[in-house]
């Protein structure tokens, strides 16, 4: 059996939500609006009392934070080596398979068959080789992003209660052009401080037998 009551005083949150959201964004018209007749610029504070929100773009304080920026570094090094070291089993794997088609010829067809499905097996293990560096450079990019966005919201929430904002609304999903609200840069200014750099370790790729 549903039980009202909770669901009752989930419509009452909801709709509290939608007050408050409602009240901030009126009171910050009729400010914009006052302030336009007065030919007068919006002053932080004034803004700040009548609609205490704020926004920030992650996007962007992913793109400016220096651990991001080094993590890219790294990860590119990592994936520059990697093509050079495929690019010589590449060119060793197609003097082989030139080798196999000038002796198709010459060959039994169960001996050609034996020396091409071992041939085979050395390409699938390339193959896998470059699959698994692949998957492996993603995960570290992704648990860097985690880490540096994890410690962008610590001081997200830091900056809210200091600063009294009742919200922060994300700008990849929020249209509101007043940058005067806009805390992406104080945020990374942040992040930079305590997490200039990350050190992560790479789940190395699983050895494949010649």
């Amino acid at each position: 059996m549903i039980k009202l009551k909770p669901l009752a005083l989930m419509w009452e949150n909801f709709f509290k939500l939608k007050l408050i959201f409602l009240f901030t964004i009126i009171s910050t018209a009729n400010l914009l609006i006052a302030q336009d007749k007065n030919n007068k610029p919006i002053v932080a504070e004034e803004l700040k009392d009548s609609f205490p929100a704020a926004v920030i773009d992650m996007q962007k304080v992913l793109s400016k934070s220096l651990a991001m920026i080094s993590l890219q570094k790294e990860i590119k090094k990592i994936e520059d080596d990697f093509k050079e070291q495929i690019k010589t089993e590449e060119e060793e794997l197609k003097k082989e398979q030139d080798n196999l088609r000038a002796q198709k010829s010459v060959l039994a067809d169960d001996e050609f068959k034996t020396k091409e499905q071992a041939f085979k097996v050395k390409v699938n293990k390339v193959q896998s080789k470059v699959q698994n560096i692949r998957r492996e450079l993603e995960s570290t990019m992704a648990r860097g992003m985690q880490l540096i966005q994890t410690e962008a919201v610590k001081h997200l929430k830091e900056i809210a209660s200091k600063e009294g904002y009742l919200v922060v609304f994300d700008a990849a999903t929020t249209i509101i052009t007043a940058d005067i609200i806009n805390i992406s840069d104080i945020v990374t200014e942040k992040v930079n401080k305590t997490l200039p750099k990350i050190n992560l370790e790479r789940k190395k790729e699983k050895e494949v037998d010649n």
